[in-house]
């Protein structure tokens, strides 16, 4: 079963993870060590902006009446989205409109004055000199040398912000002090409190340099593997041609240089099997010939009595001269195929020709072909396959049902598709079919079991014509097997 998380995925999953948890330990730590707490953190930015209003509406409440505050109130609660009011410190609503404050506010509001009275003096030297006659307090004037006081609260379903604020009037070098206070229902949901929009920018550079960090190694580890799984399964398909860049100088490369030196060895040792059973096969071909020749004049020679003898040694012979025959034939196909030279192949001739070959009384062998279809091949190994797969379904299923041969294009490739209505194979068994005396257990009798290289002359003298067979059990019953050429 394919696993649904990929390397790719786990590598950047755990990264992921790995950056969550070095912040969490961050935020303990700073809130632990240094007393940090993180809401302040965010509200760090609001309160700056908090201030930069609070200096605008102190500015224009110095040149407005009295009567026209609840309008400023009015016009910046629209201009910013947030409900604006204006207190004084011991509780008193100067502008805005009516509303009782919740009881949090309240005491935020009266904490720093510590009781009702609003005129009490800065202390000496935290303020500038008074302005000349005439002459208001500029925007640093406003609040002295020092940042004005701003706080926060979260009560019922709002949230209270406030910002303390001179309330300009007749006597302008004592001025009355008051707090402006800013409600919303949500402290993320508004931009003057909370800026979306710089934290989408701070998160996407964090991100980018995340990408940045990782992804080059991820894909470049990914696609490493990738390559040696294909070369893998190539190699576990007996193309042992295949050969992996081995110029990394991680653990990769090294995996990657041993594959290639087993992909060598295994295609001498390939070769060196193919070549001895095609040696043996030779050497043997010449004393069952001789034998054979025995036999023919032994039988002329024999007595009534031991014919059926000399009989059942030649069908012995006859068993033995096809065994060394496909073994020449395995041995052959597996040692010239890369050394063929393809060339255009008229595939419904060379399967028309198959099928006629292998006509057999007791079975019904179909063509289906359409037109003319040509591919890049080699003749007398296509001839061959086709011939062995046809003599295969024929020993196995041939009085089951048709057998079809169906030759067709698709895109840029040729497809012979061999198919009957016999029993199939086991799931399990299908992989090898086309492995070298491979034979179902049931099968192994000199009736009918063969000597299993039909199908694995098959694959050699496909894999000889650059191409690939598979096969596949039929439903409700049957067994497909598959060929696929490049079409030329």
């Amino acid at each position: 079963m394919k696993n649904r998380w990929s390397l790719s995925r786990q590598i950047f999953a755990l990264a992921f993870v790995n950056l969550i948890l070095l912040l969490t330990v961050f935020v303990v730590f700073a809130r632990v060590q240094y007393r940090i707490d993180l809401r302040s953190f965010l509200f760090a930015p609001a309160r700056d902006r908090l201030e930069e209003v609070a200096t605008d509406v102190s500015l224009e409440l110095q040149q407005l009446p009295k009567e026209r505050r609840t309008d400023l109130m009015a016009r910046y609660a629209a201009s910013y989205g947030v409900s604006f009011f204006l207190f004084e410190n011991e509780g008193t609503q100067v502008a805005g409109p009516p509303i009782d404050l919740p009881a949090r506010v309240i005491r935020e509001l009266r904490g720093p004055d510590r009781g009702p009275g609003s005129r009490r003096p800065p202390p000496p030297g935290d303020d500038p000199p008074p302005p000349p006659p005439g002459q208001g307090r500029g925007r640093g004037q406003l609040f002295g040398r020092g940042s004005p006081q701003v706080f926060q609260v979260s009560a019922g379903e709002m949230f209270w912000a406030g910002v303390r604020i001179p309330i300009e009037e007749d006597d302008r070098e004592n001025p009355r002090r008051g707090t402006l206070i800013l409600a919303a229902k949500s402290f993320y949901g508004t931009p003057l409190f909370f800026d979306f929009k710089r934290w989408v920018v701070a998160l996407t550079a964090m991100l980018t340099i995340f990408l940045v960090c990782w992804l080059p190694f991820i894909r470049s580890m990914t696609k490493t593997l990738a390559r040696i799984t294909r070369a893998a399964e190539q190699i576990g398909q007996g193309h042992f041609e295949q050969h992996l860049p081995d110029g990394r100088r991680d653990e990769l490369g090294q995996l990657s240089g041993a594959i290639n030196k087993m992909a060598a060895q295994l295609e001498g040792f390939v070769k060196g099997q193919k070549r001895f059973l095609g040696d043996i096969a030779h050497e043997l071909c010449a004393p069952i010939a001789r034998m054979q020749f025995g036999l023919g004049i032994l039988e002329q020679k024999a007595e009534e009595g031991q014919l059926a003898a000399v009989e059942d040694v030649q069908e012995e012979m006859r068993q033995m001269s096809g065994l060394v025959s496909e073994l020449l034939s395995f041995s052959k196909a597996g040692m010239e195929s890369k050394n063929r030279v393809l060339v255009p192949v008229d595939i419904v001739e060379v399967a028309r020709m198959a099928t006629e070959r292998e006509a057999s009384p007791h079975s019904d062998i179909r063509l289906e072909a359409q037109g003319t279809v040509v591919a890049l091949a080699d003749r007398e190994y296509l001839l061959r396959s086709i011939g062995n797969l046809i003599r295969n379904a024929v020993r196995y299923a041939g009085t089951a049902g048709p057998i079809t041969v169906a030759v067709r294009r698709s895109m840029n490739q040729a497809l012979i598709v061999v198919s009957d209505c016999g029993p199939g194979l086991p799931p399990e068994e299908l992989d090898r079919v086309f492995t070298p005396f491979y034979r179902l257990e049931a099968s192994r009798n000199r009736e009918q079991g063969g000597v299993g290289l039909g199908l694995a002359i098959v694959k050699s003298c496909v894999e000889g014509c650059r191409g690939e067979v598979s096969c596949r059990n039929r439903e409700p019953s049957g067994l497909e097997v598959e060929i696929r050429l490049n079409a030329a």
